[in-house]
């Protein structure tokens, strides 16, 4: 049974290193090739940058990212499993819940970029009132969902850092560097969303350079230390030890004491 158990954990370990470094890597690259596209409040700026894109390099950059924040939705899912193993199942069921719900809403809107805005940029040329109103819609409603999930996924990032040193899976400097950074991406996205209150226009941190350098990069590289150290180590599961207040078997009752012989001795034997 510790064999297999041992096993089990080698497999998590691999997983999360695999995904994280790979998902690290391609992430890295499609925030170092994303073009900036100007006040996100001007959707028919935006939309006439967007027009002017090589469309075959923009479908392949958003297919990249894409497959990054998959790879990743899947590495914290099983650091989830191995948090899990470790006794922290309340932390595990954060970080794998908003891990894949940022996920998911990442990977929807870069989906519906891939074709979409294809359609819009031709019609633009037609008809630019129409395709700038069409657009205004779906750029809005993109940056919302952007928002909800890298608020999701720091969240994710700030339970598997604390949980993950506490639980002695990494090391001190790693789990609270990455949740330092975490943190401060949450910061900048509350603050923008209660200056957006007042206006009512969407926001899009990730657009300015600084954010994009000094808070997506560093989590890139949290997460392919994370991965690395993870695949590296030999973390052992010890089994759980027996509850204090387990019943315990009760003693077995003494036997009867022998009677003594009669007057006349002991029985003749045959």
């Amino acid at each position: 049974m510790a064999d297999v158990m041992a096993e089990r954990v080698r497999s998590i370990q691999r997983c999360v290193g695999i995904c994280f470094i790979a998902g690290a890597v391609l992430i890295t690259l499609s925030i170092l090739l994303q073009p900036s596209l100007g006040d996100p409040n001007r959707a028919d700026l935006v939309l006439e940058k967007i027009s002017k894109q090589d469309w075959g390099g923009w479908m392949t950059l958003h297919a990249v990212m894409m497959l990054g924040f998959s790879l990743v939705a899947v590495g914290f899912t099983a650091l989830g499993f191995l948090l899990h193993l470790r006794g922290a199942s309340g932390a595990a069921s954060v970080v794998t819940a908003c891990a894949l719900l940022g996920a998911s809403l990442w990977v929807a809107f870069f989906a519906a970029e891939l074709y979409g805005y294809r359609f819009l940029t031709n019609l633009y040329s037609a008809d630019p009132s129409l395709a700038t109103m069409l657009f205004s819609t779906v750029w809005h409603w993109k940056l919302g969902a952007m928002a909800a999930a890298s608020v999701l996924t720091f969240v994710a990032v700030i339970a598997a850092g604390v949980t993950g040193t506490a639980r002695g899976l990494m090391p001190v400097w790693l789990g609270w560097g990455g949740t330092l950074f975490a943190i401060a991406g949450t910061a900048v996205y509350f603050f923008g969303f209660l200056g957006s209150t007042a206006t009512g226009a969407p926001i899009n941190p990730m657009q300015s350079l600084a954010v994009r350098i000094g808070i997506g990069l560093p989590l890139q590289v949290w997460l392919a230390a994370t991965g690395f150290v993870l695949a590296r180590a030999r973390i052992r599961i010890e089994p759980a030890a027996p509850a204090a207040h387990a019943p315990r078997p009760k003693p077995a009752a003494p036997a009867p004491p022998a009677e003594p012989p009669g007057p006349g001795g002991p029985p003749p034997t045959a």
